[in-house]
């Protein structure tokens, strides 16, 4: 795919924050389906690091950092809900809201074309300037997504196009895509999800892969190594990615090993318990997608991971308390579909037991089935099929 390094040349812009994981991992679903579906597109990618300099760039590194900070929870955390919420209104965020996207803006300013954004605020610092399209990927939509004047809005499911709409967004506006599943994981799905079942109803040895978000929230940690324990010692292989941070598998593994536990690093090795670091979230997604077969369940906060629990038919073990606002929300959606359950603080060291019993009583199966095909999975060749005629173009054979 003729990727442009001039945006002047391209027929569709991405513009990614590369701030945590969720956002730009949807960006991803659409620039990776377009390569394939339509080879010929010029598009130019670039992200607000990379545009950005001077005291533009000074302030989106305090969001990443804020980000980084908020996402661990407590005050903190609070602090950065109620600055994304300001972000979005006028007033004191409105002159923010232009002061970080002044250098993003001018880099846009002689483009026509349709700009794809996954994160509100870059949609509401374009949607005045540019022919945005606001990919809203997660199934929560909470206050601060609701982002009016953009040319189009790209969400998963009729649910969330709902909410949309209840604040105000018109309906020609929405278009309703279908859940954007990581693509790696969709053409294994169906054969994932009937070796899953015959594992959880038999006495097959479970397997089950446990995440933490991008800001290692001390909370969820502490859940996380309990809950890792007690699966080991129940006779189920724990895999926990701890993303890419080097810090906290180093930790994962000492802490693992103080306890009498073997440890492998290496996703293709031979053990029981595995933590796997990667360089980024794309190395990590494939090292996912080689051993999804083999999974039964996850543990990890409700944010984009949940996608799984409602579509793909593996269930989910919710860390709590929830941090930011999708993860309740999520989290909600994923419970009330049967595909998932919390996990609360005094469940974490039993959390085995807990397992062997869903699985005992058949619950465990019910939660996977409750969890496979409920809604389109195949979201980001929408979303892709509708980039492709904004930026002029028919759909191919293969889209």
């Amino acid at each position: 795919m003729p990727e442009v390094r001039d945006v002047k040349a391209a027929e569709v812009v991405f513009l990614y924050t590369e701030i945590g994981r969720g956002h730009p991992s949807y960006l991803d679903g659409i620039i990776d389906t377009l390569r394939h579906n339509y080879p010929d597109v010029a598009y130019y990618e670039n992200d607000v690091f990379g545009l950005s300099h001077g005291c533009p760039l000074v302030g989106w590194k305090m969001v990443r950092r804020l980000y980084q900070l908020g996402g661990r929870g407590g005050v903190v955390s609070k602090a950065y809900g109620k600055f994304r919420r300001v972000m979005k209104g006028g007033g004191t965020g409105g002159m923010t809201r232009a002061f970080l996207g002044r250098n993003v803006r001018k880099a846009l300013a002689d483009y026509g074309g349709p700009v794809v954004v996954a994160h509100p605020m870059l949609a509401g610092m374009l949607s005045k300037q540019a022919q945005v399209i606001y990919q809203h990927g997660e199934l929560a939509a909470p206050a601060e997504s609701i982002i009016p004047g953009c040319y189009r809005i790209l969400v998963p499911l009729e649910s969330t196009a709902a909410v949309f709409k209840g604040a105000g967004i018109p309906d020609k506006t929405l278009l309703v895509s279908g859940q954007c599943l990581e693509i790696d994981l969709v053409p294994l799905a169906e054969r994932a999800y009937r070796a899953r079942l015959e594992r959880l109803s038999g006495g097959a040895p479970l397997t089950a892969a446990f995440f933490s978000s991008g800001a290692y929230p001390r909370d969820h940690l502490t859940k996380l190594r309990l809950a890792a324990v007690s699966a080991y010692h129940q006779g189920i292989a724990v895999i926990f990615f701890s993303g890419r941070s080097q810090k906290v598998a180093r930790s994962f593994t000492d802490y693992f090993e103080r306890q009498g536990m073997a440890v492998v690093t290496d996703i293709a090795g031979t053990g029981r318990l595995k933590v796997i670091s990667s360089s980024d979230r794309h190395e990590e997604n494939r090292k996912v997608a080689s051993i999804f077969e083999k999974l039964d369940f996850f543990v990890g906060p409700a944010h984009e991971r949940t996608n799984w629990s409602v579509g793909l038919g593996l269930p989910q073990f919710i860390l709590t308390p929830h941090i930011g606002s999708y993860a309740p929300i999520n989290a909600v959606l994923a419970v009330e579909q049967g595909g998932a359950a919390e996990i609360y603080d005094d469940a974490a060291a039993e959390f085995g037991r807990l397992v062997a019993h869903l699985q005992a009583e058949g619950k465990l199966k019910r939660m996977a089935e409750n969890g496979f095909e409920k809604w389109p999975r195949n979201g980001f060749e929408a979303c892709t099929r509708f980039v492709a005629q904004a930026a002029g173009r028919k759909p191919t054979a293969e889209a």
